[in-house]
Formats: C-alpha cells, structure tokens, sequence
C-alpha cells in the first residue's frame, strides 16, 4: 500500500508544478533576463528545473542572461575607449539588446560579434603588456 500512496503525492506535486509553470508567461520571463537563471527562478517561486520545462514550452532555447551581459559589457568598454562614432556603435548593440530580449534565440550580429573579438584583443594586448612592465 505504501508505493501507491507515494506515487499519488508524487502525481499531486507533479500537477502543482505544472499549473504554477503554465503561470508564466513570456512577459514575465523577459523581466528576468538580465539575471542567471537561479535567481529568476527564486524571484518567481519556481525550481530550476520547472522554469528550464517552461522555457522550453514558450521556444526559449538558451537563458539568454550571459549573452545580454556580454553586450552590456561591451557597450561599457566602448564608452570607456570614447571611440569616434561610439554613439552609433551603442545605438546598435542596444537595438540588438531589445532584439535578444523579444527573441532570446536570436544569434549576435556578425559585426557585433568582430567588435567583441576587437575588444578582447585590446584588452588581452593591455593586459599582456602590463605583465611584462611588472616584471
């Protein structure tokens, strides 16, 4: 009598989960895009696992909070470098943000994705450089 006990509680839970993950929409989840996925989970009451369920439900592929962080932090680097035409080269990537954040399955432009790469390298050079002064 025991397992079948335990298999209707499990069936019950299963039932809440699903009809706590069918409460969320794409609205709410494109709220938490800019966090990891365990933050959005905890700020919507839900575990890991059931929010992964839903994503995969409304298309969402890949929680896209480290691709949307990659553009912000390249949008901050160019600032920093006060490049001529960084306006322009902001105004860009921030479409691309708001782009991403409607379809999250959305790939990063190509230039988007050269400039990135140029950052690195500028950065990486520095880096490098620094090191050899130090010793």
């Amino acid at each position: 009598m025991a397992p079948v006990l335990m298999n209707k509680k499990r069936t019950y839970a299963i039932r809440v989960s699903r009809s706590k993950r069918h409460t969320i929409t794409f609205e709410h989840l494109s709220g938490k895009f800019h966090m990891p996925m365990a933050a959005a989970s905890k700020s919507l009451a839900v575990s890991k696992s059931t929010l992964k369920l839903r994503c995969r439900e409304l298309g969402i592929l890949v929680w896209p909070y480290r691709k949307l962080s990659s553009l912000e932090k390249l949008i901050d680097k160019v600032v920093e470098l006060a490049h001529p035409g960084f306006q322009f080269i902001v105004c860009n990537i921030r479409q691309e943000i708001e782009a991403i954040k409607m379809n999250p399955s959305l790939k990063i432009k190509n230039e988007t994705e050269c400039l990135r790469r140029a950052m690195y390298d500028l950065h990486y050079k520095k880096r490098r450089d620094d090191s050899r002064v130090a010793n």
